[in-house]
C-alpha cells in the first residue's frame, strides 16, 4: 500500500492544517478499502491500487477544491473568533473604566446618606457641629471636588409652624449641571443634605457596559456556526 501512502501525500503536498490531515487520513481510509473491495472481486494487488486511484482522480480534484474553501472558511471563522476576544477585552475595559466613574456618584451618595445620619443622631446643630461638617468636606475632598453645591438643612415644626433653616452652605445654589439632588430623615425633624454636581454624566454611557459584550457574543456565535458547519462538510465529502 506504499503507492497509495505516495498518492496521498502527494495530493495533501501543499495544503497544511487540521482539516488537511484529517481529510488525508479519511483519503487514505477510502482507497484501501477501496483495494480491499477490488482484491476481492479477484483483482491482484497492483491491478487493484490502479482501480482505485483512476477512479479517485476525479475526486481527487472535488477534494482539493472542497479544501481550499474549508481554508478560507476557517481562516474567517480565525478572524471572528480572534475579534470576538478583542471586543471582549476593550469591553473589559471600558466597563471597568465606566464603572470606576460611576462608582464615584454612588460612593457620594453614600456619604451624604452617612451625614444625614449623623445629624439626625444627634439632633442639634452646633457650632461644633458646623465645624464638623466643614472639616468634613475638607476630608472628602475627592467627592467634593465636583460638587459645586453643598448645603445642610434642618426642617422643624414649632407650635404648628414649620421651619426651614439652612445650617450649612457651601457654593451657589443653581451652579451646577445635574440639578439639585436631596437626601433626607423625616422624623420630629427632618433633616436634608442637598447638593449640585458641577458636571453629571452618571449613568450617561450605560449602554456601553454591555455593547462590547453583546458584539463579542455575537461574533463567538457566529464562529461557532462556521466551526460547526466546516466540521460537519469536512465529514460529509471526505
Amino acid at each position: 500500500m506504499k503507492k497509495i501512502k505516495q498518492f496521498v501525500d502527494s495530493v495533501y503536498s501543499d495544503v497544511r492544517g487540521k482539516e488537511a490531515k484529517e481529510l488525508k487520513q479519511e483519503m487514505h481510509s477510502h482507497l484501501v478499502e477501496a483495494v480491499e473491495e477490488l482484491k476481492a472481486e479477484g483483482k491482484s494487488e497492483k491491478e487493484a491500487i490502479s482501480i482505485a486511484l483512476e477512479r479517485f482522480g476525479d475526486e481527487k480534484q472535488i477534494t482539493m477544491g472542497l479544501l481550499t474553501i474549508f481554508q478560507s472558511q476557517n481562516k474567517f471563522a480565525k478572524w471572528l473568533s480572534r475579534s470576538a476576544i478583542i471586543f471582549f477585552l476593550v469591553g473589559l475595559v471600558v466597563s471597568v473604566s465606566l464603572f470606576m466613574k460611576d462608582n464615584t456618584y454612588r460612593e457620594t451618595n453614600d456619604l451624604m446618606s452617612h451625614v444625614v445620619e449623623t445629624l439626625d443622631t444627634k439632633g442639634e446643630f452646633t457650632a461644633g457641629g458646623k465645624k464638623a461638617v466643614k472639616d468634613m468636606v475638607e476630608r472628602n475632598e475627592k467627592w467634593f471636588n465636583n460638587i459645586s453645591y453643598f448645603a445642610v438643612i434642618k426642617n422643624s415644626d414649632a407650635d404648628g409652624n414649620k421651619i426651614s433653616e439652612r445650617l450649612f452652605t457651601q457654593g451657589v445654589e443653581g451652579s451646577g449641571k445635574s440639578g439639585l439632588i436631596r437626601q433626607g430623615i423625616a422624623g420630629k425633624d427632618t433633616w436634608y443634605v442637598e447638593w449640585e454636581y458641577k458636571t453629571y454624566d452618571y449613568l450617561k454611557y450605560e449602554p456601553f457596559y454591555y455593547v462590547f459584550f453583546a458584539i463579542s457574543g455575537v461574533l463567538f456565535i457566529l464562529w461557532g456556526v462556521v466551526h460547526f458547519y466546516n466540521r460537519t462538510r469536512l465529514r460529509a465529502f471526505a
